[in-house]
């Protein structure tokens, strides 16, 4: 028979055990964000009488219908949520891992099927995943309304854990936060949270996004979608507003950022929504100011893979450069001098511009603030382990190498949930489908060096949530050692000559025009 767990606002029945894992699902950290809380603070749970079921996962919360997670109109509101998995034998004080996953702000779920933490559960840990507000639900500036309502859920959701995984057999004290992109920067962005500190102890982020904008351009963001949506930009305008109409506002605007020339490699990705600087949840970019680098007495993982840019690139989504001089207006777009193609050209001397290009962007965008992020940390006391994964993966002739994403699904035990979404990406446009499992094809399994590989990412991974130690030295102050995970793995001592190239690129919260032809 199920098991019956006792949370601070009553019982939940979770689903029977599956391979030692017993799951409870769709368990409320917070009240539905509906009528008068739809863009306020998350506000806490309401009590229920007798036993909740908490077989199933929850809503996720709304986003384009078309991103593979399965929202819809009609999914229900209450996705303020966690799932909890615990081994079958309910042991005690076991460390806790909690997964925020990643989707550029904009999609994704803590319940999908790729996330699931079978092999993370089976080392002897309580998984949590967590779902928060997504887009202008969590991101968009509502006058009257609190800023970063998304990242305000993710600190709800780790003081429930906080008060409720002791009786799911978890240690409070023994608490690792981690997640990929969207997931790693929200890592960061809690690390540097006043209202986070003591939550967490340690923290995993595999390849920090470091975007963040000022109030005043998220405020004119919030007027184009108004108006996009023909309301007033107030807070009963957009209460007013259903999820699905708030959610094709956004991508009226998105489209147009996508089409205007002048925003480079912003419209290459047109991603309207990024933690605001408030003052409040966030000061700053997280890898500059007085809290960069976040809280010292918490360690930390970072992690980057060596193709960032071609999940994006390869794809069709956005542009591959075709000659030197693209890769200069590439350059130009992320702050770099002309002088540094030709720096990357003597670096990189057999690549051709499309590859040249990619290069250059996987550094600008995940690997550099990635590195600054760890740089500053290391820098404020905290100890901090750095790692590379650089297997390339075969599927499509290779067309994707080391993407952004691939590391997640090696890291969960998973590694083929990867390779499928590989398949699936020239078929489905990458603006409405993120890393998970794509369709089933026949035939596709990882190879045995795959497999291999995945189980030393998931033993550094959870031996450093349980202890501290991934099994490699600390960084220092010069960035180095480096892990390597690769077909074979290796420990780099030398700093990357690429990350010079960046020394006077500043990460400033973004303050420039949205195009306004909506």
């Amino acid at each position: 028979m199920p098991r019956v767990v006792v949370t601070t606002a009553g019982g939940v029945r979770g689903r029977a055990a599956d391979r030692g894992v017993v799951s409870f699902r769709g368990v409320p950290y917070a009240a539905p964000p509906v009528g008068l809380r739809r863009f306020a603070a998350p506000a806490p749970v309401d009590r229920w009488e007798g036993v909740r079921e908490a077989r199933d996962p929850s809503p996720v919360a709304p986003q384009d219908p078309r991103s593979g997670y399965g929202w819809s109109p009609t999914a229900g509101e209450d996705h303020l949520t966690v799932d909890v998995h615990v081994p079958a034998d309910f042991p005690r004080d076991l460390p806790v891992l909690v997964w925020i996953h990643g989707g550029g702000w904009v999609s994704g779920s803590g319940s999908a099927p790729g996330y699931h933490p079978a092999a993370w559960v089976r080392r002897g840990f309580v998984v949590v995943s967590m779902n928060y507000r997504l887009g202008f639900e969590g991101f968009g500036a509502v006058p009257g309304a609190p800023h970063n309502r998304g990242l305000l859920d993710q600190v709800a959701a780790l003081r429930w854990v906080a008060e409720n995984v002791r009786a799911f057999g978890g240690d409070p004290d023994r608490v690792t936060i981690a997640g990929q992109s969207a997931g790693a920067a929200s890592v960061a962005a809690l690390l540097c949270a006043r209202d986070a500190r003591g939550l967490f102890r340690r923290a995993i982020a595999a390849s920090i996004t470091g975007e963040t904008v000022t109030v005043a351009h998220a405020e004119r963001t919030a007027e184009l979608v108004a108006r996009a949506a023909r309301v007033p930009a107030t807070r009963e305008g957009f209460a007013g507003l259903p999820p699905v109409r708030l959610l094709a506002a956004s991508d009226a605007v998105a489209q147009d950022l996508a089409a205007d020339p002048r925003a480079g490699v912003r419209g290459a990705v047109p991603l309207l929504y990024h933690p605001v600087v408030d003052g409040d949840v966030v000061t700053g970019p997280f890898m500059e100011g007085p809290r960069a680098g976040g809280d010292p007495a918490v360690d930390l993982l970072v992690q980057t893979v060596a193709d960032e840019w071609t999940l994006f690139s390869r794809s069709g989504f956005a542009p591959v450069a075709s000659t030197f001089e693209q890769v200069a207006e590439f350059a130009a777009a992320v702050g770099l001098p002309a002088s540094a193609v030709g720096s990357y050209r003597a670096l990189l001397p057999h690549a051709d511009p499309g590859a040249l290009g990619d290069a250059l962007l996987s550094d600008a965008l995940f690997v550099e603030p990635s590195r600054r992020f760890a740089q500053a940390h290391t820098a404020a006391g905290g100890r901090t382990h750095l790692a590379r994964f650089t297997w390339r993966s075969p599927a499509l002739g290779g067309r994707y190498g080391a993407t952004h994403g691939l590391d997640v699904p090696f890291a969960f035990g998973n590694p083929q949930a990867m390779e499928l979404f590989l398949h699936a990406v020239p078929v489905l446009p990458l603006a409405r489908k993120v890393p998970g499992l794509g369709p089933r094809l026949r035939g596709l399994f990882p190879t045995p060096a795959a497999a291999a590989l995945s189980r030393r990412v998931v033993e550094a991974w959870t031996r450093f949530a349980a202890d501290g130690d991934p099994g490699w030295p600390a960084a220092g102050a010069d960035g180095v050692p480096v892990h390597v995970w690769g077909s074979k793995d290796a420990l780099a001592h030398a700093r990357d000559p690429r990350a010079d190239l960046f020394a006077d690129v500043a990460f400033r919260p973004y303050d420039g025009e949205v195009p306004a032809s909506v």
